[in-house]
């Protein structure tokens, strides 16, 4: 019976988190809409770190209750998600071209910071010193996110945010859903944390488990809705983008918290340090060669990511 309503408040928690995630992406548009300002901005801040918002959730809650694998396992796992299944369904379904360009630094700035996590792990030297210096990377990159809207838009520098006054209201309507969706989002995360951990207690099984399958999945979903829209648009580039940019800040966001929260040192999972990072290497080898030797991207690399998705689960879950 405790079983079944751990597991129904569980999902409720993930809806909670699906529908709050989806409001606080539109909102945060809807701001950019009324308030006239550029929408590469507002993507490159508010919604980026929405879409974020509910693994951030996930890593303070876990952090805080004293469940360090549930919460380096929702950030380790969300990477090898995203970059396994997500891209992987992405490279299978589309034929477009893709230049290594449109990766960007923020391709660089991922596969280092896997490098770095991987040494760390390995070295068993994740401190509160390796998390601000995570965070600080997380800083930079977000820094560098406005500028490149900046050199994009070319507006920023020059834009004024004027809101009509028969405007007024309906933004701060917006705003309020705004400020509604992120409490939601804060407490189904809650809720996940709680009852995932408390589902792992009755079924024996380690909260690492729990971490990096259904809840690192489960908070993915602004991930995978993005990938779906970008398949039907044949917006490779957008979707590809996107995934790296979660990656990094699964990478350096949750990860650095977790370590700044947690009392002693960091202590990553022996399947996350042994298998999962590299793992996360080589997928982010086959997503990068083909596209920087023949600015193409090829089915069978969709496949073969696809494959290590499922291989690396079979690995968790023996």
């Amino acid at each position: 019976m405790e079983l079944a309503y751990c597991c129904l408040l569980f999902v409720v928690g993930l809806v909670i988190i699906i529908f709050g995630g989806n409001w606080l992406v539109s909102s945060a548009v809807k701001i950019s809409d009324i308030t006239g300002i550029p929408q590469a901005l507002i993507g490159a801040t508010i919604v980026s770190l929405a879409t974020t918002l509910p693994e951030l959730n996930v890593t303070i809650f876990s952090s805080i209750g004293n469940m360090s694998e549930l919460a380096i396992g929702n950030a380790v796992g969300s990477i090898i998600f995203n970059l396994t299944f997500i891209v992987g369904i992405v490279l299978l379904f589309t034929k477009n071209k893709i230049s290594k360009s449109s990766l960007g630094t923020n391709f660089y700035i991922m596969f280092f910071t896997i490098v770095a996590l991987y040494i760390f792990g390995l070295f068993n030297i994740i401190t509160k010193v390796v998390g601000m210096l995570l965070i600080t990377v997380f800083l930079l990159f977000f820094v560098n996110n406005i500028i490149d809207a900046n050199r994009k838009e070319a507006v920023i520098e020059t834009c004024k945010i004027v809101v009509p006054k028969e405007k007024v209201k309906s933004l701060w309507l917006v705003v309020l859903v705004f400020c509604i969706s992120s409490f939601l989002v804060s407490l189904g995360a809650k809720l996940l944390v709680q009852n995932g951990a408390q589902i792992a207690r009755l079924l024996s099984v380690s909260e690492h488990i729990i971490g990096v399958t259904i809840i690192a999945m489960g908070t993915s979903l602004p991930e995978v809705v993005t990938a779906i829209s970008s398949i039907r648009q044949k917006s490779t580039s957008i979707a590809i983008g996107n995934t790296i940019g979660a990656n990094i800040l699964s990478g350096t966001l949750l990860v650095g918290l977790s370590a700044i929260l947690e009392q002693n040192k960091l202590v990553m999972h022996d399947n996350i340090v042994h298998v999962a990072l590299p793992m996360i290497l080589i997928s982010s080898l086959i997503l990068y060669i083909p596209i920087a030797m023949n600015k193409k991207i090829y089915k069978v690399q969709g496949i073969t990511l696809l494959a290590l998705f499922v291989i690396y689960y079979i690995t968790v879950i023996i």
